[in-house]
């Protein structure tokens, strides 16, 4: 089985995470249409991903599976209107730029 465009994202957070770039270890937790489902864990030193919901996380991430490849790829900026109309759904959004921040794009 062909591996989904999201889970191609996944695998290459690690060769993509940037040593240094949080200040202390963080979880996400993603939650991306019916089927995919991801945890991450940033730490000081590196990145881990795992399938599925592996612990409570820091901060979840839950909206369609276009709407995350869009904002990943840069194609959109959420704005607060996302978030009160439930299109994406985070306990902590202003977490989700510090996510974003610790990846060099290539």
């Amino acid at each position: 089985m062909a591996a989904s465009e999201i889970e191609k994202v996944f695998q290459k957070l690690p060769k993509l995470f940037q040593k240094g770039s949080v200040k202390k270890e963080t979880s996400f937790y993603f939650s991306l249409g019916d089927d995919e489902k991801w945890t991450v864990l940033l730490a000081k030193d590196g990145c881990t991903v795992k399938r599925g919901k592996t612990q409570d996380a820091d901060c979840f991430f839950k909206a369609s599976e276009q709407m995350f490849l869009d904002v990943w790829n840069g194609a959109y900026t959420p704005s607060a209107k996302d978030f009160l109309l439930g299109t994406i759904k985070s306990n902590n959004p202003l977490m989700l730029k510090d996510f974003v921040a610790a990846f060099q794009k290539k």
